[in-house]
């Protein structure tokens, strides 16, 4: 019989036989059973300088069943029916390129489907080279840059695969990144990544396998207008041209605001949503192993630390943490600051960062549609001195609510320049993202003492959502017209966008 066994504990050593530490558990011998899979492995660093491995695993035990409290029969998840949509023409149109975008185009190619993806950017090699001149000399793109282009924004992040899902659809994905090339400890790390190296990798051949199947990739092609007529899109306007589609997949990233507009300007039915902000910190990477860990030795066995952490009373938390990585930044359009963390596989730079942030509402930036578009931009503004130069303070002075003007050493290109954060962020802002601080430090002590605090964090989620029908997913506006992805309100991070994307496509069926 298939069972999972959960609670498999046991101390991290270099050096582990997985097999005797299941038959140790079971009290049974090693032969007795087969090892199918292992289900989730994640690391236990609450007791100090001990941690813990914890895993979950796939069985075949070949004798009676053994009784355990953590062992259960293995009952297999199983995809929903959906309603299918019937398309007659072959060449339905997505716009966008990200992970919900390129996962909703795999999901249609199943059923013979040569999907049209369209973006405002460049395919990756070329955007790349529009980014890293971006952060040398502060030549900024507004259509090419780390929000728009082939793949998305999660391209120039850490690449971070991580599912609080049991959506079969999510392994489903898993798997397709497994078979693109991703390693197969994706499916089952607690906090899996492939770096901003291993997602441009990725994302090259899921392009190179949607060619061969016929689909036709449109860059710095960009969606400007749409006809909407009877619940339906008649036309979409693309570069100054217009075409005809028959479905209309929309994929925009959370950037997208001049689209947004559009839409709504068109009547396609809009909500405004929360989202948080607040800035990214910026620490030693070996300060943090240390006060994790309890030793830097954990490190060259587990890797660099990692941490993610919550403050339920000031409804903040610690968001996208990049072991070994670098601030980056982040900005799409003129005259504004925006941040981002970024690392590479090796996960091996000096530092880590990760955004703390606090929910906003529209008790913070008002009822209007478009108001929590504008408190973000309000706040990136505010943070623009010259140069796309982000500001920075010291976190001890930040929380002390003193000002240092002498400057840190940072990983942020092109530079920063130092600013009392008190008169960046609004009042209630500042005091939730201070509590959340001083909480950090109590669970892990020390947390903030070196570091350095970069801002602003803003794009962490949609101020907008395209309000789609829940169950056919189109949306409520036009009926061949489906919004998905995180910019559309329905997603957050890669792996659930990719999600999103392929639930839709595999839906599609020719009529």
């Amino acid at each position: 019989m298939i069972f999972t066994l959960s609670n498999l504990r046991f101390p991290v050593r270099r050096n582990y036989d997985l097999q005797r530490e299941i038959a140790r558990k079971l009290r049974i011998p090693a032969h007795a059973f087969e090892l199918i899979q292992i289900l989730r492995q994640a690391v236990d660093t609450r007791k100090f300088d001990s941690p813990i491995y914890d895993f979950s695993v796939l069985l075949d035990i070949d004798s009676s069943p053994v009784s355990n409290r953590d062992l259960a029969i293995y009952g297999k998840l199983t995809l929903p029916e959906n309603i299918p949509v019937d398309c007659e023409d072959p060449h339905p149109y997505i716009i966008g390129m990200g992970p919900s975008a390129l996962f909703c185009a795999l999901g249609m190619v199943k059923s013979g489907f040569k999907p049209c993806l369209f973006d405002r950017g460049d395919e990756i090699t070329k955007r790349a080279e529009c980014v890293e001149r971006f952060w040398s000399d502060g030549t900024l793109d507004e259509d090419s840059n780390v929000q728009f282009g082939e793949g998305g924004a999660g391209t120039f992040s850490d690449g971070k695969l991580t599912s609080r899902s049991k959506d079969p659809i999510v392994q489903e994905v898993f798997e397709l990144m497994i078979g693109f090339g991703a390693p197969p400890e994706i499916a089952y790390e607690a906090l899996p990544h492939l770096g901003t190296d291993g997602i441009r990798a990725l994302v090259i051949k899921i392009r190179k396998h949607l060619l061969e199947l016929g689909c036709r990739f449109f860059y710095r092609h960009t969606l400007q207008d749409i006809d909407l007529q009877g619940n339906k899109i008649r036309s979409a306007t693309i570069n100054g041209e217009k075409h005809r589609p028959e479905t209309v997949i929309l994929a925009p990233g959370n950037a997208a605001r001049d689209t947004f507009a559009m839409l709504h300007k068109r009547g396609v039915s809009l909500e405004s949503k929360p989202f948080s902000v607040g800035f990214r910190i910026e620490q030693t990477q070996a300060t943090i192993n240390r006060n994790i860990y309890g030793s830097e030795r954990w490190a060259q066995i587990l890797g660099p630390a990692s941490y993610r952490l919550t403050d339920k009373n000031s409804g903040s938390y610690t968001f996208c943490m990049c072991p070994g990585g670098m601030v980056i930044g982040a900005a799409s359009e003129k005259t504004g600051i925006v941040t981002n963390g970024m690392s590479f596989s090796t996960r091996n730079n000096k530092w880590c960062n990760s955004g703390v942030v606090t929910g906003v509402d529209e008790k913070d930036f008002g009822n209007g549609l478009f108001d929590g578009i504008f408190f973000q931009k309000h706040l990136e503004q505010k943070a623009f001195l010259a140069g796309y130069q982000a500001p920075v303070q010291a976190a001890t002075d930040f929380v002390r609510g003193s000002y240092n003007s002498q400057p840190q050493s940072n990983s942020f290109r092109p530079g920063t320049w130092c600013c009392d954060f008190s008169t960046l962020f609004p009042d209630g802002v500042v005091q939730k993202l201070k509590s959340a601080l001083q909480k950090f430090d109590q669970i892990i002590n020390g947390f903030f003492g070196d570091a350095l605090l970069i801002a602003p964090e803003t794009r962490t989620s949609s101020p907008i959502r395209i309000v789609r029908d829940r169950n056919l997913m189109h949306s409520v506006s036009a009926s061949n017209l489906y919004p998905v992805g995180e910019g559309s309100g329905y997603s957050g991070g890669i792996i659930s966008s990719a999600a999103d994307g392929l639930r839709l496509g595999n839906r599609f069926k020719i009529r």
